[in-house]
């Protein structure tokens, strides 16, 4: 009796201890506020993940610094909307037709400051550059698209148009009923056409990077990048790199 006795007492007294040892710990912030240092090393040829097959860029950057038409809901497995806010198939998988996002604003760099937010015109730029092969930006740093390529999109999308300043139309030669899926891959990232009409007045297409979204690239010592987020849009919305 007095062997069990004296054990609770001792079991009372840790716990009575452990109550003023290990007082309630402060909430944390939302780590997606906050952020967190995630170190890669890798080399980067380009901040352009149309231009990429695999590696840094597509597997770790592209996510954080831009935004495509759709996206992938990595619970359901589903299409879900990003910088579309709702799309429509038309002509049995032929013709898709997307309403874009209002109010998403690109990021100010030291390089880049824009005059207006995103638009049709920024769809239009990003997928002619892919597919239309006498597009002025189709061969600036190489006319390959690795990803593109391998579909032999350029060969499958009739045209791509503008029907307002908030709606795209893509047509294709033939039903492609796994179309939306690409569109929500990371080498369909949605680029500026504003910035890409700087660098070309300025004769310099091949530098420079502007990057829009939750987070933008900054250098860092002249040899490494750092992303940060940006203030300037806190959905998440929207990146773009023109290289």
């Amino acid at each position: 009796m007095r062997l069990k006795l004296s054990s609770l007492l001792a079991a009372v007294c840790m716990l009575y201890g452990q109550a003023f040892a290990a007082p309630a710990l402060p909430a944390h912030a939302d780590i997606r506020d906050s952020g967190f240092v995630y170190c890669v090393s890798g080399q980067v040829n380009t901040f352009n993940p149309q231009k990429v097959s695999s590696g840094l860029i597509v597997d770790t950057l592209a996510a954080q610094l831009y935004d495509r038409l759709l996206d992938v809901d990595p619970y359901t497995y589903r299409l879900v909307p990003e910088l579309a806010e709702s799309w429509e198939v038309l002509d049995n998988g032929a013709t898709y037709r997307f309403h874009l996002r209002n109010n998403v604003p690109f990021q100010t760099t030291a390089w880049f400051k824009p005059t207006r937010n995103f638009n049709a015109d920024d769809v239009i730029f990003t997928f002619g550059r892919i597919f239309n092969r006498d597009h002025p930006w189709h061969n600036v740093n190489g006319s390959s698209f690795p990803y593109f390529d391998s579909l032999q999109f350029a060969d499958s999308v009739e045209s791509v148009r503008k029907l307002d300043s908030h709606t795209v139309e893509f047509r294709l030669k033939r039903p492609d009923a796994s179309f939306l899926w690409h569109l929500a891959t990371h080498y369909a990232s949605v680029m500026s056409a504003e910035y890409a009409a700087k660098l070309a007045q300025n004769d310099r297409q091949e530098t420079d990077r502007p990057a829009t979204g939750r987070h933008r690239s900054v250098p860092v010592g002249g040899v490494s990048q750092r992303s940060v987020h940006s203030p300037a849009a806190p959905s998440g919305l929207l990146g773009a790199v023109n290289r």
